[in-house]
């Protein structure tokens, strides 16, 4: 996606190739709920059975990093932490 002199940067054409689908869904449910969610409570949201907590976890976890979301509240459950994400 090279640029020469006299043209414009092709942004379209380069954010859906480095921005995950997942990520959008993620930001969407939670706008769409206007509530912190976790992993769990978006599988539920999400509904695809290809989809699992991971997959889900992983890119809730890639979202707070960059600080697109952040944990507002923790839960034990089961001898596990259930995150609960939100905006920042």
């Amino acid at each position: 996606m090279a640029v020469r002199e006299g043209e414009h940067f092709d942004w379209e054409g380069l954010v859906p190739l480095v921005v995950h689908p997942m990520k959008v869904t993620i930001i969407e449910a939670i706008l769409w709920i206007d509530q912190p969610l976790s992993a769990s409570d978006l599988t539920k949201v999400i509904a695809d059975p290809k989809t699992g907590i991971s997959h889900i976890s992983y890119h809730l976890n890639r979202l707070g990093r960059v600080g697109a979301l952040k944990v507002v509240r923790r839960r034990q459950v089961r001898g596990s932490l259930e995150k609960f994400y939100f905006f920042p």
